[in-house]
């Protein structure tokens, strides 16, 4: 989960963290300066996003994509993600695949993307029919 490792305590990165601690919705960046914002009006885009940009460096949260977005994820232990292609929601999933080994190449890290209909999607299809 995300650490609070905070290296510039400043108010505008207290406040993007208190967003994000225990947010599984998986925000874009947007999201979270239009959040933020409410709580600190003065707070520009560029502020939320390099905030993001360093907490991406120091190893805080990790991105992903949607297939259109860059979202940001403060669970950095490992797992992976299931994507919703009727309605675009990003579950964590357990990690798919573990001790990946390729041939001769050292494998540090991996992210799989699952896609697929959620449960909600497929009983409104249900429903519907």
């Amino acid at each position: 989960m995300l650490q609070m490792k905070i290296k510039r305590k400043t108010p505008q990165r207290r406040e993007i963290i208190k967003y994000l601690t225990n947010n599984y919705n998986h925000p874009t960046a947007f999201e979270i300066y239009k959040a933020v914002k409410k709580k600190i009006p003065s707070i520009s885009f560029a502020t939320v996003y390099n905030n993001l940009k360093s907490m991406l460096l120091e190893k805080q949260l990790v991105s992903i994509t949607d297939g259109e977005r860059l979202r940001f994820d403060p669970d950095n232990t490992p797992h992976d993600h299931f994507i919703c292609i009727k309605c675009g929601k990003i579950y964590d999933i357990q990690k798919i695949i573990k001790n990946l080994r390729y041939k001769n190449l050292k494998v540090i890290s991996h992210i799989s993307y699952v896609r697929g209909v959620c449960e909600k999607c497929l009983k409104k299809t249900k429903e519907e029919k």
